[in-house]
């Protein structure tokens, strides 16, 4: 505890010293409810929203982060008046996702509500997993051992899978082999709401559960006993090119900016929604979840860029706690910082994660795609310049064939004549 506190302490001395430059926040959505269905009528009352629906627990949990950010940042980092210009708020276009991030912002600033930028879910490369990529199918046939007729199935519907690394987990566990057939997840976010379950989801049982629904989601998100670089790379990639671009910039234009003429200010403090592939890209999934566990709802990255005496250095912060404020530092255990330092360099951090990163998703996840279409706009090309050949080919014949006609009737014409004249 004492090593902590002295940590703790070294870190407050050296803030007050540096210059922070920009901010970068990643948050899950808060608590939702079960997005297949329920298992009660109770639990169908309480979660009136919907399935998948933001509850009002989640509402709660977004204006305690909200309260968390405000209190770090509004007034001594971004204008309380709240300044587009020094925010991008950025999330995927479901509506618990929406409904988090907008109840965030209208508890950092009071009188007005940051704009939401957000994409079509197909063009959304940069916060909504792609998982029918045909590589991906290639992945889970090789741990699964799908037929032809599953991997149509998950190509059309990937959470298939998701179901088949469920139930694969739930026979591989004591407590809930005998319980496949059961709604595990459900019966989690019931347990965590406060609801009535069945007496055999003891809490035991839950703990178990938590494992197991794990696992259902790391094969989707590519990590843990299912990891794939190119996995990650596609479902986490941009997100992380564009963040530790970003960072590069910033430090790039204070660094030019030391007498004030240029102003850096454009997008000081940016939220973004994913979480469980970008720990595992940055190397720190175990040391914030725990092994195997998956990530508490609004659980929370921070990246802090600061200049302290003029050298560019990041922060890395976890909050794991939904009900809480604390922050917990993880710029040590990130991959490539020095692992006892409170502080990263920027030129190490922004080279942590090579094999994660990609400018373009869309091209590594249909890659055989994009080249059949290459193919056929090159065949398509062709044929065209074929065409226009053929039909050059052909105009010149008929002129040709024109030109010799005529110059035959000249010709017999002449001859005639001087017949005549003879």
């Amino acid at each position: 505890m004492r090593v902590l506190f002295y940590v703790f302490l070294f870190v407050i001395f050296a803030l007050s010293q540096a210059q922070l430059i920009s901010v970068h926040v990643i948050f899950r959505h808060g608590a939702r409810a079960p997005v297949l269905n329920v298992t009660s009528e109770e639990a169908k009352s309480y979660f009136y929203r919907g399935l998948g629906q933001l509850t009002d627990q989640g509402v709660e949990q977004a204006r305690l982060i909200g309260k968390l950010l405000k209190d770090r940042y509004v007034n001594t980092f971004v204008d309380a008046r709240m300044l587009p210009t020094q925010l991008l708020f950025r999330s995927s276009p479901v509506e618990r996702c929406l409904m988090t991030i907008q109840t965030v912002g209208n508890t950092m600033f009071l009188n007005s509500t940051p704009p939401v930028q957000t994409v079509a879910k197909p063009d959304d490369f940069l916060l909504v997993p792609k998982l029918d990529c045909d590589f991906q199918i290639d992945e889970w046939t090789n741990f699964f051992n799908l037929t032809e007729d599953d991997k149509k199935q998950a190509k059309k519907n990937p959470w298939f899978i998701s179901e088949k690394a469920l139930r694969r987990a739930t026979a591989a566990s004591q407590t809930l082999q005998l319980r496949s057939d059961e709604n595990l997840p459900a019966l989690i976010l019931e347990k965590e709401a406060g609801l009535a379950v069945p007496s055999w989801f003891n809490e035991e049982a839950y703990k178990e559960s938590r494992t197991v629904f794990y696992k259902a989601l790391a094969v989707m998100a590519s990590v843990g006993e299912y990891k794939s670089s190119k996995g990650i790379r596609v479902k986490t990639g941009l997100l992380l090119d564009k963040i530790l671009n970003d960072i590069q910039e910033k430090v790039r234009c204070h660094q030019k900016n030391q007498k004030g003429h240029i102003s850096c200010d454009r997008h000081k403090l940016q939220h973004d929604l994913l979480i469980l592939p970008f720990l595992e890209a940055l190397g720190i999934r175990e040391e914030t979840l725990g092994k195997d566990l998956p990530p508490e709802f609004l659980s929370t990255i921070i990246i802090e860029t600061m200049l302290l005496d003029g050298i560019p250095f990041v922060k890395v912060f976890y909050r794991h706690d939904p009900h809480d404020v604390t922050l917990r530092d993880m710029t040590r255990f990130v991959r490539n910082c020095p692992p006892k330092q409170p502080l990263c360099p920027v030129d190490l951090f922004t080279s942590c994660c090579g094999e994660f990163i990609t400018a373009d998703p869309r091209k590594e996840c249909y890659e055989e795609e994009t080249n059949q279409q290459l193919h056929d706009w090159t065949m398509t090309t062709l044929s065209w310049i074929l065409f226009g050949i053929s039909v050059f080919l052909l105009v010149v014949l008929i002129i040709m064939s024109y030109l010799a006609v005529r110059y035959k009737n000249r010709s017999v014409v002449t001859i005639k004549k001087v017949c005549l004249e003879n």
